[in-house]
């Protein structure tokens, strides 16, 4: 029940915050937005484990994976998507990162040395091909031409370096670090990254005092961020990185779901096919029995990960 409260808070979670990024969009160029975010969500997170008394003192392979998991899940994951996304509709933004399901399972193979689970697999494929019919009418205009080539690249790019992220969190030598303060160095380092990337871009620092944006930002760094990715990384030690990222696959959905309330979108036939595709391909994900299945439930979210 605790992986599937898990796996749900952040489907709804991450199928919100597209909305909390549009706000943040206007005067604060989106590369200091990201900046702002993981800044605090990283200093949060500092906070809670002094405040915890949870062990700082990662050591040097401590440090490694660390910066490992900030420079490819905080830093480049976003800033080729954010470049990808000036290229291709948000539609073929969530097709292609729903590659990350697939991505992970081979990752896990080649990295971590994980079986490939052939039901998992098979669920992924029926999500792609799922997420692919709901937003059918963007891709059939897809073309290569008019930068399209550019934006696929980018956003192809970024998947695979979440997809990196997400094999560096779930390796042992990660594992062994206590969950919150192995996600405030991840952070603290993906910060620094896109700080330096900031400033290569000749963006001037600028902040919006105004009520929508603060909190908006607020919301990603501490919602969408902290609490998030915290049970994010909880999943993937539980029940591994390729079932963890089927939510690349539901999290468009929800988003969808969100419009369809708040700005009236028009679920057309292939979409309704494609959802149940997508819901199908999640049921077969979440029967699939967890080998290394933990029992200490959400405790382990504020205790040692291995």
């Amino acid at each position: 029940m605790q992986i599937f409260l898990a796996f749900a808070g952040c489907v709804l979670i991450w199928g919100s915050t597209w909305y909390a990024i549009e706000l943040q969009l206007g005067i604060v160029p989106k590369e200091w937005s990201l900046v702002y975010r993981f800044s605090i969500a990283s200093s949060l997170l500092f906070l809670i484990s002094f405040l915890r008394r949870e062990k700082l003192n990662i050591g040097r392979t401590g440090h490694i994976w660390t910066a490992l998991t900030g420079c490819f899940l905080f830093s480049g994951t976003y800033i080729f998507t954010y470049t990808g996304a000036q290229y291709l509709t948000s539609g073929l933004v969530a097709v292609t990162f729903s590659l990350l399901s697939f991505l992970n399972l081979v990752n896990g193979r080649i990295f971590l040395k994980n079986a490939i689970n052939s039901q998992a697999m098979t669920a992924a494929l029926i999500g792609i091909s799922g997420l692919i019919l709901i937003f059918e009418p963007e891709v059939q205009e897809f073309s290569f031409a008019d930068n399209g080539a550019k934006g696929l690249f980018f956003c192809l790019v970024a998947t695979l370096a979440c997809s990196f992220g997400n094999t560096a969190a779930g390796a042992p030598q990660s594992q062994r670090i206590s969950l919150l303060p192995f996600n405030a160095f991840s952070l603290g380092y993906g910060a620094i990254l896109n700080f330096i990337y900031a400033l290569s871009t000749g963006e001037t620092a600028t902040f919006d005092p105004s009520a929508s944006y603060v909190g908006s930002l607020l919301y990603l760094a501490i919602v969408g961020t902290v609490v998030a990715f915290s049970m994010y990384i909880w999943l993937i030690d539980q029940i591994g990185v390729g079932r963890a990222s089927y939510m690349s696959v539901m999290t468009p959905v929800i988003a969808l779901g969100i419009s369809t309330v708040m700005e009236g979108f028009v679920w057309s036939n292939e979409a309704m096919i494609g959802l149940a595709l997508v819901i199908i391909g999640n049921i077969l994900m979440i029967r699939i029995k967890t080998a290394h299945a933990d029992h200490t439930g959400a405790k382990r979210l504020f205790m040692k990960r291995g």
